[in-house]
Protein backbone atom coordinates (compact mmCIF):
# COMPACT_ATOMS: atom_id res chain seq x y z
CA UNK A 1 0.00 0.00 0.00
CA UNK A 2 2.80 2.04 0.97
CA UNK A 3 4.50 1.23 -2.16
CA UNK A 4 1.46 2.05 -4.43
CA UNK A 5 0.68 5.71 -2.52
CA UNK A 6 4.90 6.34 -3.14
CA UNK A 7 4.33 5.64 -6.76
CA UNK A 8 1.04 7.70 -7.20
CA UNK A 9 3.35 11.08 -5.84
CA UNK A 10 6.16 9.93 -7.91
CA UNK A 11 4.00 9.56 -11.19
CA UNK A 12 2.05 12.72 -10.85
CA UNK A 13 4.50 14.45 -9.61
CA UNK A 14 6.45 13.72 -12.82
CA UNK A 15 3.59 14.77 -15.29
CA UNK A 16 2.90 17.93 -13.77
CA UNK A 17 7.06 18.52 -13.92
CA UNK A 18 6.87 18.04 -17.22
CA UNK A 19 3.84 20.13 -18.03
CA UNK A 20 5.18 22.78 -16.29
CA UNK A 21 8.13 23.06 -17.93
CA UNK A 22 6.79 22.87 -21.83
CA UNK A 23 4.84 25.34 -20.58
CA UNK A 24 7.46 27.71 -19.46
CA UNK A 25 9.24 27.37 -22.93
CA UNK A 26 6.07 28.23 -25.17
CA UNK A 27 5.83 31.20 -22.88
CA UNK A 28 7.02 34.31 -24.97
CA UNK A 29 10.23 36.02 -23.22
CA UNK A 30 12.55 34.71 -20.90
CA UNK A 31 13.51 35.45 -17.02
CA UNK A 32 15.92 38.08 -17.83
CA UNK A 33 13.94 39.39 -21.43
CA UNK A 34 12.19 42.21 -19.24
CA UNK A 35 15.34 43.53 -17.43
CA UNK A 36 17.11 46.94 -19.05
CA UNK A 37 19.28 46.42 -22.34
CA UNK A 38 22.41 45.01 -21.91
CA UNK A 39 25.35 43.70 -23.97
CA UNK A 40 25.07 40.80 -25.57
CA UNK A 41 28.20 39.23 -24.30
CA UNK A 42 26.86 39.80 -20.72
CA UNK A 43 23.44 38.18 -21.69
CA UNK A 44 25.16 35.52 -22.98
CA UNK A 45 26.78 34.76 -19.74
CA UNK A 46 24.03 34.96 -17.45
CA UNK A 47 22.16 32.80 -19.59
CA UNK A 48 25.38 30.24 -19.70
CA UNK A 49 25.78 30.62 -15.80
CA UNK A 50 22.02 29.29 -15.29
CA UNK A 51 22.41 26.94 -18.14
CA UNK A 52 19.54 28.45 -20.43
CA UNK A 53 21.78 28.13 -23.28
CA UNK A 54 21.45 24.35 -23.30
CA UNK A 55 19.47 22.27 -25.37
CA UNK A 56 15.98 21.77 -23.97
CA UNK A 57 16.58 18.00 -23.90
CA UNK A 58 19.05 18.90 -21.54
CA UNK A 59 17.64 21.47 -19.78
CA UNK A 60 14.82 19.42 -19.10
CA UNK A 61 16.83 16.50 -17.85
CA UNK A 62 18.34 18.77 -15.16
CA UNK A 63 14.96 20.02 -14.18
CA UNK A 64 14.12 16.18 -13.30
CA UNK A 65 17.27 16.11 -11.62
CA UNK A 66 16.50 18.82 -9.29
CA UNK A 67 13.20 17.45 -8.54
CA UNK A 68 14.25 14.22 -7.66
CA UNK A 69 16.67 15.45 -5.26
CA UNK A 70 14.45 18.64 -4.12
CA UNK A 71 17.23 21.04 -5.24
CA UNK A 72 15.84 23.56 -7.56
CA UNK A 73 18.99 25.63 -7.78
CA UNK A 74 19.14 29.16 -7.22
CA UNK A 75 16.41 31.49 -7.48
CA UNK A 76 16.87 34.15 -10.38
CA UNK A 77 15.07 36.62 -8.34
CA UNK A 78 17.56 36.48 -4.89
CA UNK A 79 21.28 35.71 -6.03
CA UNK A 80 22.96 33.32 -3.60
CA UNK A 81 18.98 31.89 -2.19
CA UNK A 82 18.02 28.26 -3.41
CA UNK A 83 14.61 27.69 -3.81
CA UNK A 84 14.69 25.02 -1.54
CA UNK A 85 15.79 28.04 1.08
CA UNK A 86 12.94 29.56 -0.26
CA UNK A 87 10.39 27.20 0.51
CA UNK A 88 12.23 26.12 4.08
CA UNK A 89 11.50 29.74 4.99
CA UNK A 90 7.86 30.76 3.39
CA UNK A 91 5.99 27.45 4.17
CA UNK A 92 6.05 27.35 7.69
CA UNK A 93 4.04 30.53 7.80
CA UNK A 94 1.82 29.19 4.71
CA UNK A 95 1.49 26.03 6.49
CA UNK A 96 0.42 28.46 9.76
CA UNK A 97 -2.40 30.60 8.21
CA UNK A 98 -3.67 27.94 7.07
CA UNK A 99 -4.38 25.58 10.09
CA UNK A 100 -5.94 28.86 11.15
CA UNK A 101 -8.15 29.05 8.58
CA UNK A 102 -9.01 25.19 8.64
CA UNK A 103 -9.71 25.99 12.11
CA UNK A 104 -11.86 28.09 11.54
CA UNK A 105 -13.78 26.13 9.09
CA UNK A 106 -14.37 23.13 11.26
CA UNK A 107 -15.74 25.64 14.31
CA UNK A 108 -18.20 27.01 11.90
CA UNK A 109 -18.86 24.34 9.89
CA UNK A 110 -20.38 21.56 12.57
CA UNK A 111 -22.49 23.41 14.01
CA UNK A 112 -24.03 25.04 10.95
CA UNK A 113 -24.12 21.51 9.57
CA UNK A 114 -25.31 19.76 12.52
CA UNK A 115 -27.93 22.43 13.24
CA UNK A 116 -29.31 22.31 9.61
CA UNK A 117 -29.56 18.20 9.68
CA UNK A 118 -31.59 18.45 12.87
CA UNK A 119 -33.96 21.03 11.68
CA UNK A 120 -34.32 20.31 7.82
CA UNK A 121 -36.13 23.57 6.55
CA UNK A 122 -36.11 25.23 9.60
CA UNK A 123 -33.98 28.80 10.38
CA UNK A 124 -30.88 26.78 10.76
CA UNK A 125 -31.16 25.29 7.52
CA UNK A 126 -32.28 28.35 5.98
CA UNK A 127 -28.90 30.32 7.66
CA UNK A 128 -26.56 27.40 6.32
CA UNK A 129 -27.75 27.43 3.14
CA UNK A 130 -27.38 31.27 2.62
CA UNK A 131 -23.90 31.10 4.32
CA UNK A 132 -22.88 27.74 2.23
CA UNK A 133 -24.53 30.06 -1.38
CA UNK A 134 -22.34 33.39 0.21
CA UNK A 135 -19.11 31.32 0.68
CA UNK A 136 -18.90 29.52 -2.72
CA UNK A 137 -20.25 32.92 -4.60
CA UNK A 138 -17.97 35.19 -3.18
CA UNK A 139 -14.19 34.96 -4.60
CA UNK A 140 -11.91 35.07 -1.44
CA UNK A 141 -10.05 38.21 -3.03
CA UNK A 142 -12.98 40.03 -2.74
CA UNK A 143 -13.67 38.70 0.91
CA UNK A 144 -10.33 40.00 1.68
CA UNK A 145 -10.44 43.44 0.01
CA UNK A 146 -14.19 44.03 2.20
CA UNK A 147 -12.63 42.27 5.68
CA UNK A 148 -9.21 44.63 4.86
CA UNK A 149 -11.63 47.98 4.31
CA UNK A 150 -13.83 47.93 7.09
CA UNK A 151 -11.63 45.79 10.03
CA UNK A 152 -8.21 47.30 9.03
CA UNK A 153 -9.09 50.45 6.88
CA UNK A 154 -12.06 51.82 8.79
CA UNK A 155 -12.24 49.99 12.17
CA UNK A 156 -8.34 49.80 13.32
CA UNK A 157 -9.00 46.38 14.56
CA UNK A 158 -6.38 44.42 12.96
CA UNK A 159 -3.13 44.94 11.03
CA UNK A 160 -3.79 45.44 7.18
CA UNK A 161 -0.62 44.04 5.84
CA UNK A 162 2.36 42.00 6.90
CA UNK A 163 3.21 39.20 9.35
CA UNK A 164 3.65 40.59 12.89
CA UNK A 165 1.79 38.10 15.08
CA UNK A 166 -1.37 36.43 16.26
CA UNK A 167 -3.67 39.80 15.01
CA UNK A 168 -1.80 39.80 11.52
CA UNK A 169 -3.45 36.48 11.05
CA UNK A 170 -7.31 37.45 11.79
CA UNK A 171 -8.47 38.72 8.63
CA UNK A 172 -6.25 36.51 5.92
CA UNK A 173 -7.68 33.20 7.52
CA UNK A 174 -11.11 34.45 7.96
CA UNK A 175 -10.90 35.24 3.76
CA UNK A 176 -9.00 31.45 3.17
CA UNK A 177 -11.55 29.84 5.48
CA UNK A 178 -15.11 31.29 3.95
CA UNK A 179 -14.62 28.34 0.74
CA UNK A 180 -14.00 25.22 3.24
CA UNK A 181 -16.36 26.34 5.97
CA UNK A 182 -19.82 26.73 3.29
CA UNK A 183 -18.66 23.36 1.16
CA UNK A 184 -18.08 21.27 4.18
CA UNK A 185 -21.29 22.70 6.22
CA UNK A 186 -23.17 21.41 3.43
CA UNK A 187 -21.42 18.23 3.74
CA UNK A 188 -22.16 17.55 6.83
CA UNK A 189 -26.00 18.65 7.16
CA UNK A 190 -26.60 16.36 3.50
CA UNK A 191 -24.21 13.48 5.34
CA UNK A 192 -25.64 13.92 8.31
CA UNK A 193 -29.41 13.63 7.55
CA UNK A 194 -29.10 10.77 5.80
CA UNK A 195 -27.63 9.27 8.54
CA UNK A 196 -30.43 10.27 10.83
CA UNK A 197 -32.74 8.59 8.61
CA UNK A 198 -31.13 4.82 8.92
CA UNK A 199 -32.78 2.27 10.40
CA UNK A 200 -30.49 1.80 13.33
CA UNK A 201 -31.04 5.44 14.38
CA UNK A 202 -34.71 4.85 14.50
CA UNK A 203 -33.77 1.60 16.88
CA UNK A 204 -31.99 3.91 19.48
CA UNK A 205 -34.70 6.30 19.08
CA UNK A 206 -37.41 3.70 20.07
CA UNK A 207 -35.09 2.78 23.02
CA UNK A 208 -35.09 5.42 24.51
CA UNK A 209 -31.82 6.94 23.68
CA UNK A 210 -31.23 10.81 24.47
CA UNK A 211 -31.22 12.67 21.18
CA UNK A 212 -27.66 14.80 21.97
CA UNK A 213 -26.27 11.19 22.37
CA UNK A 214 -27.54 9.24 19.20
CA UNK A 215 -26.01 13.19 17.67
CA UNK A 216 -22.60 13.02 19.54
CA UNK A 217 -22.06 9.13 19.57
CA UNK A 218 -23.66 7.13 17.16
CA UNK A 219 -24.41 9.50 14.52
CA UNK A 220 -21.60 12.00 13.60
CA UNK A 221 -18.71 9.16 13.56
CA UNK A 222 -20.74 7.86 10.42
CA UNK A 223 -20.04 11.18 8.53
CA UNK A 224 -16.14 11.17 9.76
CA UNK A 225 -15.06 9.13 6.27
CA UNK A 226 -16.68 12.00 3.92
CA UNK A 227 -15.68 14.77 6.21
CA UNK A 228 -11.94 13.68 5.83
CA UNK A 229 -11.95 12.49 2.30
CA UNK A 230 -12.61 16.43 2.03
CA UNK A 231 -10.80 17.21 4.36
CA UNK A 232 -7.69 16.25 2.65
CA UNK A 233 -7.28 18.18 -0.81
CA UNK A 234 -8.44 21.43 1.23
CA UNK A 235 -6.14 20.67 3.87
CA UNK A 236 -3.26 21.04 1.01
CA UNK A 237 -4.52 23.92 -0.45
CA UNK A 238 -5.65 25.97 2.51
CA UNK A 239 -1.76 25.33 3.96
CA UNK A 240 -0.26 26.18 0.96
CA UNK A 241 -1.82 29.49 1.03
CA UNK A 242 -4.08 31.32 -0.98
CA UNK A 243 -1.71 33.50 -3.66
CA UNK A 244 -4.50 36.09 -3.96
CA UNK A 245 -4.81 37.13 -0.34
CA UNK A 246 -1.23 36.08 0.08
CA UNK A 247 -0.67 38.96 -2.38
CA UNK A 248 -3.57 41.14 -0.93
CA UNK A 249 -2.51 40.96 2.89
CA UNK A 250 1.43 41.08 2.09
CA UNK A 251 1.73 37.73 3.68
CA UNK A 252 5.48 36.53 3.18
CA UNK A 253 4.17 32.88 2.14
CA UNK A 254 4.62 30.85 -0.88
CA UNK A 255 1.75 31.93 -2.55
CA UNK A 256 3.27 35.74 -2.85
CA UNK A 257 6.44 34.09 -4.31
CA UNK A 258 4.71 32.11 -6.58
CA UNK A 259 2.86 35.04 -7.76
CA UNK A 260 6.16 36.85 -8.25
CA UNK A 261 7.76 33.68 -9.79
CA UNK A 262 5.13 33.97 -13.08
CA UNK A 263 5.08 37.17 -13.87
CA UNK A 264 9.21 37.63 -13.53
CA UNK A 265 9.67 34.00 -15.16
CA UNK A 266 11.68 33.06 -12.92
CA UNK A 267 11.87 29.36 -13.85
CA UNK A 268 13.85 27.33 -10.63
CA UNK A 269 10.88 28.99 -8.13
CA UNK A 270 8.14 28.18 -10.91
CA UNK A 271 9.14 24.47 -11.59
CA UNK A 272 10.02 24.01 -7.65
CA UNK A 273 6.89 25.75 -6.17
CA UNK A 274 4.99 23.70 -8.57
CA UNK A 275 6.64 20.35 -7.51
CA UNK A 276 6.02 21.06 -3.90
CA UNK A 277 2.60 22.03 -4.38
CA UNK A 278 1.91 18.87 -6.36
CA UNK A 279 3.67 16.72 -4.01
CA UNK A 280 1.66 18.05 -0.57
CA UNK A 281 -1.50 17.47 -2.44
CA UNK A 282 -1.34 14.57 -3.49
CA UNK A 283 0.12 12.86 -0.16
CA UNK A 284 -2.73 15.07 1.89
CA UNK A 285 -5.59 13.71 -0.88
CA UNK A 286 -3.82 9.38 -0.24
CA UNK A 287 -3.47 10.23 3.26
CA UNK A 288 -7.06 11.19 3.92
CA UNK A 289 -8.26 8.93 1.69
CA UNK A 290 -6.61 5.84 3.80
CA UNK A 291 -8.16 7.40 6.85
CA UNK A 292 -11.21 7.15 5.61
CA UNK A 293 -10.93 3.71 4.33
CA UNK A 294 -9.62 2.22 7.38
CA UNK A 295 -12.71 4.53 9.58
CA UNK A 296 -15.63 3.17 6.94
CA UNK A 297 -14.90 -0.76 6.32
CA UNK A 298 -17.35 -0.62 3.23
CA UNK A 299 -14.62 1.55 1.31
CA UNK A 300 -12.43 -0.58 1.58
CA UNK A 301 -10.77 -2.71 -1.45
CA UNK A 302 -10.71 -6.17 -1.07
Amino acid sequence: MLARSAAIVIVVAWAVATATFILMRMTPGGPFSRDRKIPAAVQQAIEHYYHLDEPAWKQYARYLGAAATGRFGPSYDQPGVTVGEVIAQRFPVSAVLGVIALAISLTLAFPLGIAAALKPGGWPDRINATAASAGVAIPSFILASLLLYVFSLKLRLFPGSGWYGAASAVLPAISLSALPTAYLARLIRSELSEVLRSDFLRTARAKGVAPWRIVAVHALRHILAPVLAFLGPQAAAVMTGSFVVELIFDIPGLGRDFVYSISNRNYPMIMGLTVFYTVLLVSFNLISDGVARWLDPRTRRP
